[in-house]
């Protein structure tokens, strides 16, 4: 099996990358040697290239320079990490967002090589959520709709081609490698923001209207090899297994590491004046990918106790 993985650099792809030659028994030992994963990133060197056959460094809104990677690549299944997940920046940098997450995705799929494309809740308006994957659409950010639109052209040109929605993503990874000798930058997840926030004494604003589900990056990828491997194909929703308020998640965190939760003040998204409309009551169900899997991501304190453990 011969995989590309756009955006291998960041949390989802870094996961990707090590889920599947690190976790016991995804993939029958005989066969892991046959597996060959390339990678590319806008990143000049690549985050852990222990795991890639290759890696190039190539901008996706360059239609040309991504296509004949692809050609040159010839892989079985293209998997897009990529994109641009900075709501607000969408709304702002419309064009800019346009290319990354509906473009690029398009010009992926019209190789006709199967693909998987991360979408997101964001698809939703989040009036009536948990959401089912064919309950109505109705994005209320440009983020929202180009994610929306990516999902039809990732879908049109392959019949084995999946799209995965997931919300909320967090997570461990090795950071992402700015320059030679320079320490990797890594992202601060919304759990390290609550727990080194308290720790240091610091209020901290938390959102009382917003519900989903949190996510572990880990989780993530991993359904999305169970998908591949089970060959499925279609939209599947992939989320954590438990469904809260943004501040019951902060509040959680700190029950977790045993912290003054009366630093967590509530306040509601309106407060924040935020440029993009966020979907409010959302949240996914994931009985479609349990019932084709068998695998049924983590709720919150298992997610933090696995990351605690490694």
């Amino acid at each position: 099996m011969k995989i590309f993985i756009v955006g291998c650099n960041g949390l989802l792809g870094q996961n990707l990358l090590t889920t599947l030659f690190t976790t016991p028994g995804l993939v029958k030992s005989s066969d892991v040697t046959t597996w060959r994963v390339h990678g590319a990133g806008i990143e000049i060197e690549p985050s852990i290239p222990q795991y890639l056959a290759s890696y190039r460094n190539l901008d996706i809104t360059k239609r040309h320079d991504l296509e004949k990677a692809i050609a040159e690549i010839a892989p079985d299944f293209i998997l897009n990490a990529a994109a641009i997940t900075d709501v607000d920046l969408c709304e702002r940098e419309k064009g800019l967002c346009a290319l990354i997450n509906r473009d690029a995705v398009g010009w992926m799929a019209e190789s006709k090589i199967p693909m998987v494309q991360i979408s997101s809740d964001y698809v939703f308006n989040g009036e009536n959520g948990p959401y089912r994957e064919d309950d109505a659409k109705g994005p209320l950010s440009y983020y929202g709709l180009t994610k929306l639109e990516s999902e039809s052209l990732a879908l049109a040109h392959s019949d084995k081609s999946i799209v995965v929605r997931t919300m909320t993503l967090w997570g461990k990874d090795v950071g992402i490698k700015v320059k030679g000798s320079e320490p990797n930058r890594k992202k601060t997840s919304f759990v390290d923001f609550v727990r080194n926030s308290i720790l240091a004494g610091k209020e901290i604003r938390i959102v009382t209207d917003q519900f989903g589900n949190p996510t572990l990056a880990e989780d993530l990828a991993l359904s999305i090899w169970h998908l591949i491997l089970k060959k499925c194909s279609g939209i599947y929703h992939v989320v954590g297994s438990e469904w809260n308020s943004r501040f019951e998640w902060a509040e959680a965190i700190a029950d977790y590491y045993q912290l003054d939760k009366s630093l967590i003040k509530p306040c509601l998204t309106a407060d924040l004046k935020q440029l993009a409309l966020r979907p409010l009551k959302s949240g996914l169900y994931i009985d479609k990918l349990v019932q084709a899997t068998g695998f049924k991501p983590r709720d919150v304190a298992a997610q933090i106790q696995r990351i605690e453990g490694l």
